[in-house]
């Protein structure tokens, strides 16, 4: 008696038919892996844009480092007690604010006044941030800088800034540099805002160095 067609299949014909789908299933797979790899691909490449030029930035300045000269322009190094202990005191604040490596507390002084710098290394990811924590630590019980305006960097870039804190003695201007190796920041009594901005650039020039 003849089987019914399309009823009974031999195990060969089974074996065929399950080979000849599981191409079929295995083919989304492949287009999925495909995809994700693209995606990831494109995620990268993303990245290495955004990200790339910081990164080169910060190694390239991690060998930036900091000197103190008896002398700049018309400035000379304060070497009293009594310089080297709030130079120190300010320093200590700004560093554990700013997570610096190794900082310096200089006071330099000309004929009329004095100025407080304070200056670290570090790998600074995003020098802005750095550069306002900064500013925070030096106007803490001021109530902050106002006016802050960029200010000629020279060759060194980054980011510069000057400002105007108020103290008992009346406005006081602060200026600061950040870059991805370094920070500094320093009170420069007695000056107009134009003529702290040039002091600060020639100290920061004679301060901060790269191999």
């Amino acid at each position: 008696m003849a089987e019914p067609s399309g009823l009974f299949r031999s195990a060969d014909e089974l074996d065929d038919e399950e080979r000849e789908e599981a191409p079929r299933s295995a083919l989304p797979i492949k287009r999925i892996a495909i995809v994700c790899a693209a995606l990831a691909g494109v995620a990268l490449l993303v990245s290495g844009i955004v990200f790339g030029p910081t990164v080169f930035r910060v190694l390239q300045q991690s060998d930036t480092e900091l000197r103190s000269p008896d002398q700049i322009g018309t400035f000379t190094l304060d070497k009293s007690d009594d310089a080297r202990s709030t130079a120190e005191y300010v320093r200590d604040a700004i560093a554990s604010e700013v997570n610096l490596d190794a900082s310096v507390g200089l006071i330099y002084k000309d004929q009329a006044n004095s100025i407080i710098l304070v200056a670290g290394t570090a790998r600074v990811w995003k020098p802005e941030e750095s550069l306002k924590d900064a500013f925070a630590v030096m106007a803490d019980d001021s109530g902050g800088v106002r006016d802050l305006r960029d200010v000629p960097t020279g060759d060194l870039g980054g980011i510069m800034r000057c400002g105007v804190t108020t103290t008992q003695d009346g406005d006081l201007p602060v200026c600061g540099w950040a870059d991805n190796g370094s920070v500094g920041v320093a009170l420069l009594p007695g000056r107009q805002p134009a003529d702290a901005a040039k002091a600060f650039l020639d100290l920061r020039q004679a301060v901060e160095h790269r191999s």
